[in-house]
């Protein structure tokens, strides 16, 4: 079993060039970019109460006169149900639509709905019709070009799984309790063309041991990346010390960006919450953009300052990643500490 990385207290800075290259998104999360330099970007929606369906499928096109930057974006389908779990978590986190992934010739989206339950929807009919049906929350989704199948992970039973057309759902593995006996929390997967596996973060979760810590008991650093094996099964723990650790891309040079989501949970959103500036669970503006070398362990850190990101896509150049999570336009600490409006948003990290 190989000897996993660990993430330093303090690793080595080489920080990019970074802009904000769309905004005014409704919780933006998995996004593709196709041939043509357009970006597929599902957004979980608005989550308030007045707006129950407001997820959405957009498009970003290219702006033809500012490189690396996209036009507003583009309504393909919208109507999804967007679900607001603040009274469930004590956090700020809206579910709904979660992933898009290319595989095979077709664009799929993954779609979480503790209402009717949760579907895999296939683009090639407008609107998506779902080609696969599950339980739970369907977090992140890939094509494994080996198996031929769909593989995605859900974070509250912890589970690898497959999709095969015209065959149940299938459970390939079960991530195992974390150090603490926490729960793993799968959150995103990519495919490893080296090994046939999948790279998995795993957020970790609540360790529940103190009532005053509602919604945000995580323990310091104990979040992971690991390497799963579909055909057998078998687990390998990769990259440690990460914070809350999100979205994942592998580049070629085998280098995995890894997105930490914040550096501190505080301020959790309770019941009693009547909309005063407050972080909402997760410091805003303190998520970072990491660079592992997977032959050599050597851990860079390429963004800091980020909102809440949460998925990673890798463009000509750079990678494009989704921040801003929670309630649309409630009050939140901007970078300098200042009030700001909560909003979604794409940033362009330049390599």
């Amino acid at each position: 079993m190989p000897i996993p990385f660990q993430v330093q207290s303090q690793p080595a800075v080489a920080k990019c060039n970074a802009v904000i290259v769309a905004d005014g998104l409704l919780n933006p999360r998995g996004l593709c970019q196709k041939p043509d330099g357009s970006v597929l970007l599902v957004e979980a929606g608005a989550g308030d109460a007045t707006t129950p369906f407001s997820g959405r499928l957009v498009q970003l096109k290219p702006d033809p006169l500012r490189v690396g930057y996209y036009l507003p974006p583009e309504v393909l389908i919208n109507g999804f149900r967007s679900m607001n779990m603040q009274t469930r978590m004590f956090r700020d986190e809206i579910m709904g639509l979660s992933d898009i992934a290319f595989g095979n010739g077709r664009y799929l989206l993954s779609q979480t709905d503790y209402v009717e339950g949760s579907k895999i929807l296939d683009m090639a009919s407008m609107p998506p019709e779902p080609v696969f049906r599950s339980r739970g929350n369907l977090n992140s989704l890939c094509f494994h070009p080996k198996r031929n199948s769909w593989l995605a992970v859900k974070p509250d039973t912890n589970q690898l799984i497959e999709f095969i057309d015209g065959q149940p759902e299938q459970v390939l593995a079960e991530l195992p309790a974390l150090a603490l006996s926490q729960e793993a929390v799968p959150v995103t997967l990519v495919y490893e063309a080296k090994t046939e596996a999948v790279l998995i973060s795993l957020f970790s979760g609540e360790l529940r041991q103190s009532a005053h810590k509602q919604g945000i008991d995580f323990a310091d650093k104990a979040g992971q990346v690991v390497r799963v094996y579909p055909a057998t099964g078998r687990i390998e723990t990769v990259l440690t010390g990460l914070n809350l650790p999100t979205g994942l891309a592998l580049t070629a040079q085998e280098k995995l960006l890894v997105l930490e989501l914040c550096q501190q949970v505080l301020q959790p959103l309770m019941p009693e919450w009547s909309g005063e500036m407050l972080h909402g669970g997760f410091q805003r503006f303190s998520g970072r953009l990491l660079s592992c070398d997977l032959n050599t362990g050597e851990v860079l850190v390429l963004a800091t300052k980020l909102d809440t990101p949460s998925n990673l896509c890798l463009v000509p150049g750079g990678v494009l990643i989704s921040e801003g999570m929670g309630l649309p336009g409630r009050s939140i600490p901007g970078p300098e500490n200042k009030a700001q409006a909560l909003t979604g948003m794409l940033r362009l990290v330049q390599f």
